[in-house]
């Protein structure tokens, strides 16, 4: 079972762009934007409508019409049109998979404190280790919890009903989730074990640098095009192909080494 991740961002993220200089003089200054936009685009943007001048250059993010990223509004209390538009660059490109672990990360750990913590997290989202429940069959995460434990140990599920053994699923689920050392959630659970993901790994520099030079150029080679095969599936093909290539290698070697 997959989590129920709650929205799209292949398409961009649309956001209202105001200014703090001509807010705090009482004058409300707005517009809205889809991002994710080239830098260029977005400073004519700014500044074709008014948002950025010589004497008012500091930006705020006013509104979300379609919702904030991941229902936390307040991760981006302080954040600029600049930072806006790498989150949603950056958005873009990753796997939906990716940002669905990354959003119950955020509902069951540690929500970010800004936007910069944000996207340190969805940039290390391969580290957040989640397990999907197959099934779903009880009332709680510990009773699917339980069915999934026995599920992955049928001799101890034989054992037990050889028993006659009445099993508490909530209890047991419970009991061993703290034993293994995962935290359940209502579509799945996580491995607390091993490395988590350091929301204060890269600076803002250095996020630019992995996101917009990544964003660049794939922009560059036409990856967000609609007639250009979708980068999930893009990426896909290109792992397939490599372990294609690698089995290929592996057969002509242990079949003829010399043939090379």
């Amino acid at each position: 079972m997959k989590g129920a991740f709650k929205m799209d961002y292949s398409n961009g993220m649309t956001v209202v762009i105001g200014n703090e200089g001509f807010y705090a003089q009482g004058e409300l200054r707005d517009q809205a934007i889809t991002l994710p936009v080239s830098d260029s685009e977005l400073q004519r943007f700014l500044e074709s409508n008014g948002l950025v001048t010589p004497m008012h250059e500091e930006t705020y993010i006013a509104d979300f019409p379609d919702g904030a990223p991941f229902d936390h509004p307040e991760i981006f209390a302080h954040a600029t049109a600049e930072q806006m538009n790498m989150l949603a660059q950056q958005l873009k490109m990753a796997d939906p998979d990716d940002l669905d672990k990354v959003e119950e990360w955020i509902d069951n750990f540690h929500t970010p404190k800004n936007i910069t913590q944000l996207m340190n997290l969805v940039e290390q989202a391969d580290l957040i280790e989640k397990v999907d429940f197959e099934h779903t069959d009880g009332d709680t995460p510990e009773e699917n919890y339980a069915f999934y434990v026995l599920d992955e140990n049928p001799k101890l599920k034989e054992s037990i009903e050889a028993a006659g053994i009445a099993i508490d699923y909530k209890r047991t689920g419970y009991d061993r989730s703290i034993i293994d050392e995962v935290t359940l959630t209502n579509s799945g659970f996580f491995v607390n074990s091993g490395e988590a993901p350091n929301m204060s790994k890269y600076s803002p520099d250095e996020l630019k640098e992995l996101i917009g030079e990544e964003y660049d150029r794939q922009d560059d080679k036409g990856f967000f095009n609609d007639e250009q095969v979708g980068l999930s599936d893009m990426m896909g093909a290109l792992r397939d192909a490599a372990e294609h290539g690698h089995d290929a290698r592996d057969n002509a070697q242990s079949h003829d080494f010399d043939a090379r």
